[in-house]
């Protein structure tokens, strides 16, 4: 999905400057790639925002008009504040819309493990995101992983996502868990008391078995000394 957005150059950079642009409803970003020099822009930041809405969220393609010029691009880093909901700085980088590009896209995982179901087991989220590399154009807006089949100590890696046609792996040989699914730590925990027990009781039987044994000698020698 395209979007066109309107940039300005700044003139001016630097913490305190990015702080009034912020201040004004607008975010600094820049823009670099395929051999250009990186210019400095600010963006509006509402419109940005709404950019970032579409079905095709962070990887929505970018028609920047920046005064005369105008730049295809993605947003490959996006920094917002720790916990304002507000953008800080934006990293666009030009693009051919006939070569390919690397690509983070989210992974929706879909279905309830029987090891959740049957098992009592709890579902760990690894990584909720793949690094695919496509068309700009081709680039999905996120992609579906079954996780209904996994039983207790299964793992999905990102090599089991089903991938469209004009779609790979950035890295073919990544087999890096996305998701698994373990026994609840308090389980766990339940089984080694339990286990903790059984060896106390096996300690005191031995305990008692030796304690006997040394009465039966000790009477034994007591009949003796009486014959």
């Amino acid at each position: 999905m395209e979007t066109s957005l309107k940039a300005t150059v700044r003139d001016n950079t630097g913490s305190a400057q990015s702080r009034r642009s912020r201040g004004e409803g607008t975010i600094p970003a820049v823009v670099y790639g395929m051999g250009m020099e990186p210019v400095s822009v600010e963006i509006d930041a509402r419109e940005f925002t709404n950019a970032l809405k579409t079905e095709a969220g962070s990887n929505v393609i970018f028609n920047l008009e920046v005064g005369k010029d105008k730049f295809t691009a993605l947003a490959r880093e996006i920094q917002k504040h720790v916990y304002r909901n507000e953008f800080l700085h934006v990293d666009f980088i030009q693009i051919d819309l006939t070569k390919t590009v690397d690509a983070d896209v989210q992974i929706n995982f879909i279905g309830t493990p029987m090891g959740v179901k049957e098992e009592g087991g709890i579902v760990q989220t690894i990584n909720s995101y793949i690094t695919i590399s496509a068309l700009p154009t081709n680039i999905p807006t996120s992609l579906d992983l079954d996780i209904s089949e996994l039983n207790v100590g299964d793992n999905l890696a990102a090599g089991d996502v089903s991938l469209p046609e004009g779609v790979e792996l950035a890295d073919t040989e990544d087999d890096s868990i996305l998701i698994t699914i373990t026994v609840p730590r308090a389980a766990i925990e339940e089984e080694e008391d339990i286990e903790g027990l059984e060896g106390e009781e096996v300690e005191g039987e031995e305990g008692a078995e030796g304690e006997s044994s040394e009465e039966t000698v000790e009477e034994e020698s007591s009949d003796e000394s009486g014959e």
